[in-house]
């Protein structure tokens, strides 16, 4: 609980004025506010005896009234209302900075989460599903942490001040009504001790639907078309279905537990105010205390009901939040699987890539995706990476992008491994059009820039025509400000292949990786793809993941992968006189291209 307490104050590093604010002008406040029933009792003592004695600290403003000749009547009402605006200013001052933490607290939060995210690799999205990740950062920061951030945190310190300086002043007027006043708490602290962990329960329960019920949305929503391709809109309704009655009956469970704990706190609390008015008249009836005692007795219990149900509020609110707070700090717990953003970060320039005995293999998986791998690739050269479905290409080009880091052996630029760059500085010599191109609910043009707006029109225009996408933009509608569906569903595999590789031309990469994203072209379009990269980009070493025939011909390099190993390597005429896997592969791959002409 400790950690998750510094993991939550932590979001004040940057807020130590408004913190300070808060921490000092609490106990200022909930002091004044309990001086006022004192000033009542002098008020009600003068009114029924004539004479009474104000509090200790406010007797050096009676004095100052003194000047001004006021009756002992007058001069009370006058310090009423002048602890009644004070009272006012000073709390509205509290409740607007809390409002402001509160909002600002919650943007800090969920910043936070989010940076942690990019930082993470492969596994991490393995472990945490889309729609878990999107629940964790929306409703566990806003509606469960943010209004707790702030405003439950010092509304429960203010009333905790408000019920020892109350019930210490309560002391001073009788000893024995203040016993009956404070009777119940022990009950709540029973309650609290015997209640914490079943709505710890439910709290996490309720969170874990919600994040059911995200995922599913976003699988629908994601996969429409193969929905109505296959004709199952009623089967995912009935998912639909029972996974929204899953989250409704978690959150029946979570409010009837939050509204029996709270219904007791008030409750068992107004069972002592009973009490004590009862007593406490009875008392005043014999003059065994007076009616101004009694009056500030009465006024105390009342400015003691909303701090008891303040408190039980943290306690429910609490459990809640610890709940998100441990969620949130999961996410940021997961282990990196690369880092070194403070690496080397002197101009990265090469003039050879170098494998040197790479092995990996995920931290859960006893299996090697790739085993004693060594290969060099010069400045200027195109690689291609060629094997059946799970040989290991797809790994190759995650170490390459330094998505993962190997296990075994070292990769290099020259003489310098990788790990000791900058991790920032490396990803800006990359270009990479992963297999399944991902695109942004944005213009094309949004697409291809991807946030960096250093990148001109000329080249966004220069890139669009060598991703040979020139042609097809005269059939969308505002060219290149058409707006694309998220994840390009408004446009074509093909087209959607292409924006992606302008994407990374536009950052003119010193290495461009290709892997499988020219699969959706026709062969005369890539042809022509690739020769305008080889005109343009003589100095661009390239690494392609292809079973095309014509990229592969056009190659200076080919390496022929088999269960995470090289088992040959070479042109490829090379490979094509020697080895019989190869063989098969570009034959296949020459049929195909026949077949689409």
């Amino acid at each position: 609980m400790w950690k998750k307490f510094k993991w939550l104050m932590s979001g004040y590093s940057n807020h130590k004025l408004a913190l300070t604010w808060l921490v000092v002008g609490t106990p200022a406040i909930a002091a004044i506010a309990m001086l006022q029933p004192m000033v009542l009792k002098y008020l009600f003592d003068v009114v029924k005896y004539g004479k009474g004695e104000l509090p200790t600290l406010l007797q050096p403003i009676g004095a100052m009234l003194q000047r001004y000749e006021l009756s002992p009547l007058a001069e009370a009402l006058t310090i009423q209302l002048i602890l009644a605006v004070v009272v006012l200013v000073v709390y509205n001052a509290l409740q607007g900075t809390r409002a402001y933490m509160n909002q600002r607290l919650e943007w800090e939060f969920r910043q936070r989460a989010f940076a942690s995210t990019t930082e993470k690799g492969p596994d991490f999205y393995n472990a945490f599903r889309t729609g878990d990740l999107v629940t964790r950062m929306t409703d566990d920061v806003a509606e469960k942490l943010a209004w707790f951030a702030c405003s439950g945190i010092f509304r429960f310190y203010e009333a905790v001040l408000i019920v020892v300086i109350g019930v210490a002043m309560m002391l001073t007027l009788d000893v024995r009504l203040t016993v009956y006043t404070v009777t119940p708490l022990p009950i709540l602290i029973i309650i609290f001790m015997f209640t914490s962990s079943s709505l710890d329960k439910r709290f996490d329960n309720l969170q874990a639907r919600i994040s059911d019920l995200n995922n599913a949305m976003e699988s629908c929503f994601s996969g429409t078309r193969v929905v109505k391709a296959y004709n199952r809109e009623e089967a995912w309704k009935e998912k639909f279905a029972a996974t929204i009655g899953a989250r409704r009956k978690a959150e029946i469970s979570t409010v009837r537990a939050w509204a029996a704990i709270d219904s007791l706190y008030m409750y068992i609390w107004q069972f002592g105010i009973a009490l004590v008015v009862l007593i406490g008249g009875i008392m005043a009836a014999k003059g065994s205390i007076t009616i101004g005692d009694f009056v500030a007795f009465t006024s105390y219990i009342f400015l003691l009901v909303f701090p008891m149900f303040d408190i039980g509020q943290f306690i429910v609110k609490g459990r809640q939040s610890a709940v998100s707070i441990g969620r949130l700090m999961e996410i940021q717990n997961f282990p990196a699987m690369v880092s070194n953003h403070n690496g080397d970060h002197s101009a990265i320039d090469f003039e050879k890539i170098r494998f040197a005995n790479v092995s990996f293999r995920f931290a859960n998986s006893e299996h090697y995706s790739l085993r004693d791998v060594e290969f060099e690739v010069n400045k200027g050269e195109t690689v291609a990476l060629v094997g059946r479905v799970g040989s290991g290409k797809s790994t190759v080009i995650n170490l390459l992008t330094r998505l993962v880091d190997p296990n075994e052996g070292m990769i290099m630029l020259d003489s310098r491994p990788l790990k000791s760059l900058s991790l920032d500085d490396y990803r800006d010599i990359i270009g990479y059009v992963p297999q399944e191109p991902v695109l942004f609910s944005d213009t094309i043009e949004g697409n291809v820039r991807f946030g960096d707006n250093s990148i001109t029109a000329e080249k966004v225009t220069e890139v669009i025509k060598l991703a040979q996408l020139d042609s097809q933009l005269e059939r969308f509608p505002s060219g290149l400000q058409t707006r694309i569906g998220t994840r390009g569903l408004t446009i074509s595999g093909g087209e959607k292949q292409r924006v992606a590789i302008a994407r990374a031309l536009a950052r003119n990469p010193k290495i461009l990786i290709l892997d499988d994203c020219t699969s959706a072209l026709d062969a005369r379009t890539e042809e022509r793809l690739w020769s305008a990269l080889h005109e343009v980009m003589p100095d661009m070493t390239c690494f392609v993941v292809t079973h095309r025939a014509k990229t592969l011909r056009k190659a200076n390099k080919i390496l022929l992968f088999e269960e995470g190993k090289i088992i040959d390597r070479g042109t490829h005429d090379e490979l094509l006189v020697r080895s019989d896997s190869y063989r098969e592969l570009y034959s296949r791959s020459e049929l195909q291209e026949a077949v689409e002409g």
